[in-house]
This record gives C-alpha cells, structure tokens and sequence, in this order.
C-alpha cells in the first residue's frame, strides 16, 4: 500500500505558503509583530547572550505577570521552559555560543533579577 503524498498546508489559498501569509499580514496590519525564521536574531560564539536576551526576559514576564499570557506552571522549571520557548521566536543560537544547561541557568536568573 502507497502512503498518500503529504501536501503542504495552505493559509490564504490553495499554494500559498505560511510564510506568504505572514508576509501579507504584515503588509497590511504593520501594528502585527510577526518575525519570519530567517528575521530571528542571530546569537553567535562569543556574543553577550545576557545582554542579548535580558530585555526581551523582562517584558515576557512583566506580560505574563500582568496577565497577558498565563504561565504554564508555578515551578522556576516550568517557568524557564516556557520563557525559553518563547525566546526561540526571537532568537537563533548558533553552536557553541551556550549550552542547553548554560541557557536555563541564565534564564532562571534573569528571571530572578526582573522578578522585583
């Protein structure tokens, strides 16, 4: 038996693209913040990854603290793993510029630190 061929999904009409239906979007709703993967902000071996990333830690949880958002759970694990995915919208980490574990402890500090 064949497995039926995956067809790629569309957004706006037939063969157009996620990608294309962002960009129109973002044409017409410029007040939209949306960021396309290759806008993402590259973080490179060497770079300050905590003076890149402290400002935008700041105003994820002052949103979600003011009830923006909602956490996805009260442990500081819960709360790094959901401020970590929401960074990976914004930012692409090269290899070698901070580990996986690095990351999380920064994270976990930061969040500390924008607590007050």
């Amino acid at each position: 038996m064949k497995k039926p061929k995956k067809e790629t999904r569309d957004v706006i009409a037939k063969h157009v693209r996620w990608t294309e239906a962002l960009r129109v979007v973002r044409a017409y709703h410029p007040e939209v913040t949306i960021i396309l993967p290759e806008e993402k902000i590259q973080i490179l071996p060497g770079d300050d990854v905590r003076a890149a990333i402290a400002p935008m830690v700041g105003v994820i949880r002052r949103a979600l603290d003011a009830g923006v958002g909602q956490w996805h759970g009260y442990t500081e694990t819960c709360r790094v793993r959901q401020v970590r995915l929401l960074l990976s919208h914004y930012f692409h980490y090269h290899e070698g510029c901070i580990g996986a574990e690095e990351l999380d402890l920064l994270l976990e500090d930061l969040l500390y630190v924008h607590k007050s």
